[in-house]
């Protein structure tokens, strides 16, 4: 795992650090404040170079994510065309892969492990605008953090929302808008996402077995 040591906020004024500092503590804050927009601006930066490398520039790849996240682990796999709202706010665990068209609202911090697969068009959205129309006029957002734990596979076109955690192993079906917190090893689908049953020794296929026994006889 490679954490970035640079401080992100470095350079915002006192004002701005106000705002940030309550974006990242799930208070309301400015949203459309100046200084959020140009932390925005970097990190989009930095995500529309990453998509524009070749597939075969893992060097040039790497470096781009260490730049952009807060923390990224080993063998990660981002297919393009991924975005993010600020980056810095994202960690990601080793042997992850994140298919194509991956939108992450990262305006609080969003957590993957290790072994996490992300289908097609997945969006993790930490933040969310006020109800009241004057106040999301006026760029009163709120965020709430967003867990997915070791071994999780999103299926395409999932959506997950603030406040969210996601419990070791568990599948989400495709299509899927998941609300609240999904316990480990469980399937779950729908809108909003519901538990339909739990992943059982009858899911296995023998498909590991195959392969070890195809291996040793080599």
């Amino acid at each position: 795992m490679t954490t970035n040591t640079y401080d992100v906020t470095a350079d915002l004024t006192p004002e701005g650090r106000v705002e940030w500092d309550r974006m990242v503590a799930g208070e309301v804050y400015e949203d459309s404040h100046p200084e959020i927009e140009r932390k925005r601006a970097e990190a989009k930066r930095l995500f529309v170079a990453y998509n524009r490398t070749d597939y075969e520039d893992v060097t040039r790849r790497r470096e781009i994510m260490e730049r952009l996240f807060a923390a990224v682990g080993d063998d990660v796999f981002i297919e393009p065309n991924f975005r993010c709202e600020i980056g810095r706010n994202i960690s990601i665990g080793s042997h992850a892969y994140i298919n194509f068209d991956c939108v992450m609202l990262d305006n609080a911090p969003i957590t993957l492990g290790d072994y996490v697969w992300i289908a097609p068009m997945v969006g993790l959205f930490a933040t969310n605008h006020a109800l009241d129309f004057e106040e999301r006029k006026a760029g009163a957002c709120q965020a709430k953090p967003i867990v997915i734990e070791d071994g999780v596979w999103l299926g395409g076109h999932v959506t997950v929302l603030g406040g969210v955690t996601i419990g070791r192993g568990s599948v989400i079906g495709a299509g899927s808008v998941v609300t609240r917190d999904i316990p480990a090893g469980v399937v779950a689908v729908g809108n909003p996402a519901r538990v339909i049953r739990p992943i059982t020794e009858a899911d296995r296929t023998g498909f590991c077995e195959r392969i070890a026994a195809r291996d040793a006889g080599r």
